[in-house]
């Protein structure tokens, strides 16, 4: 494919030297980029002298990471002056673990990871710098479930006629069949435990949550240990492709324009590293821009493949970034729905996405909608919805770092970071105003502790 490419070379001239890339690696491999070019210091916006140039950033092999490997195996890193060694997490405990203690700079992390960090009981201050994606999983069901006659939501005129389907079908188990979740911060887990109780299904007492690793969720419902799981791609599609299972629902048709995963570090990290966090953001969005240009996903798609990465068939990762959705299934149907906005790694005009809004700019109302459903779930010792939960919400996902690399590479931004997401984004039509947070919880007939008020 003939593109562009960068050095691993970056002219920083106004700081008067130039950083060299040396041996990019994944993990303990060595493994070096070969796909190398002519440097483009006009292309390189210049934040100063990096505090430390030698990064070693963590990922879980989900899609969602592919600005990560884009920016590693393309040079983006290297552009700015960056060594990166890519390390491969087994799982997000890992990835926590790993930002924690310091053995990692920075990781692709789940949406609700740093919001958890701070507000629960291991208060540590880790922060998100930008959002990675919107949309980007879906929800597999067991062939259990196919069996008692649940299809996939393609098979049905509207959301109530599968969700009777549904209700029916878990109501009659003597005990809560069990539905798999990344990892009790994953914006999955909320976006799943949504669908449930929009569909009259309580998710604290009538189905077990359990948490697996992404790459392991398919092998865990081929042997029947659950009935379903809520994961990023590829391995809802290779569950179809493995007859192991099928897509029941795309998360972008419960939530359209949920946010997926973050890059996020600690905020100490931050403070001795200032400049090699905005260094750091802008490889990454200029890989985020790479992304979502569709004559570079054949590119990128066989790149995530590869072994060192989602290590997987590129036939699982395809669907999901061409638009070319499958929702599988056992019989001889096909199912296959465009779904061009699948995946958004930076921007793509839709129906609930219009410029300047963008991927990944760190929405508060993101924020503000996370904490209502942390406190609906019980997740966090809040009874109440905190009165300081702007300033919360702030150092959770600070902005001035995001804001200054986006305004150096002329990207307009959202002229207010609290926006209403309309009720036709929702799958049960129920309109979120970040500015009513208490009336917003309120509204919930189902969740944790109910009967529940909660006070501003």
């Amino acid at each position: 494919m003939d593109r562009r490419h960068f050095l691993k070379y970056a002219s920083l001239t106004t700081a008067g030297f130039v950083f060299a890339a040396c041996n990019q690696r994944v993990s303990s491999d060595s493994e070096t980029s070969d796909r190398t070019s002519e440097p483009s210091p006009e292309d390189t916006v210049n934040f100063g002298e990096l505090e430390k140039s030698d990064l070693t950033i963590g990922f879980i092999p989900v899609t969602d990471c592919s600005p990560l490997i884009i920016a590693q195996e393309l040079g983006f890193f290297a552009q700015y002056g960056l060594n990166v060694s890519l390390s491969k997490q087994d799982d997000w405990q890992a990835v926590e673990n790993g930002l924690l203690e310091k053995r990692l700079d920075a990781s692709q992390a789940l949406y609700g990871m740093p919001m958890l960090s701070q507000l629960g009981s291991t208060q540590a201050a880790m922060v998100a710098l930008m959002v990675l994606n919107l949309n980007g999983s879906s929800i597999t069901l067991s062939p259990k479930a196919w069996e008692a006659g649940i299809r996939p939501s393609t098979d049905y005129n509207q959301f109530q006629e599968f969700g009777d389907a549904y209700r029916n079908y878990i109501q009659k188990f003597e005990e809560p069949p069990t539905f798999a979740t990344e990892f009790m911060t994953s914006i999955d887990n909320y976006i799943s435990r949504y669908w449930l109780s929009a569909m009259g299904i309580n998710p604290e007492a009538e189905v077990e949550f359990m948490e697996i690793a992404p790459s392991q969720m398919i092998h865990k419902v081929k042997a029947g240990v659950m009935d379903g799981y809520g994961v990023s791609e590829p391995w809802n599609q290779l569950a179809n492709l493995e007859k192991a299972g099928f897509t029941a629902y795309v998360n972008r048709d419960i939530w359209k324009g949920h946010p997926g995963n973050v890059l996020a570090t600690m905020q100490p990290w931050i403070e001795e590293n200032p400049t090699t966090a905005r260094a750091l953001v802008a490889a990454v969005l200029k890989a985020c821009q790479f992304c979502d240009q569709v004559e570079n996903r054949q590119e990128l798609i066989e790149i995530l493949a590869q072994s060192k990465y989602l290590d997987t068939d590129g036939k699982s990762v395809e669907p999901s970034l061409v638009g070319r959705y499958n929702y599988g299934g056992f019989d001889e149907k096909e199912r296959i729905i465009e779904i061009p906005d699948f995946y958004i790694f930076q921007f793509r005009e839709t129906d609930y996405l219009k410029k300047p809004n963008h991927a990944n700019y760190p929405w508060r109302s993101h924020g503000v909608w996370l904490l209502t459903q942390m406190i609906r779930w019980n997740q966090i010792d809040q009874q109440e919805y905190p009165k300081d939960a702007d300033e919360l919400i702030d150092k959770i996902y600070p902005l001035e770092i995001y804001e200054e690399v986006a305004k150096a590479f002329k990207l307009e931004l959202p002229s207010d970071g609290m926006k209403v997401e309309p009720a036709e984004v929702f799958i049960d039509g129920r309109k979120f105003d970040p500015s009513d947070p208490v009336a917003y919880l309120n509204n919930f007939e189902i969740r944790a502790n109910a009967p529940q008020l909660f006070f501003a």
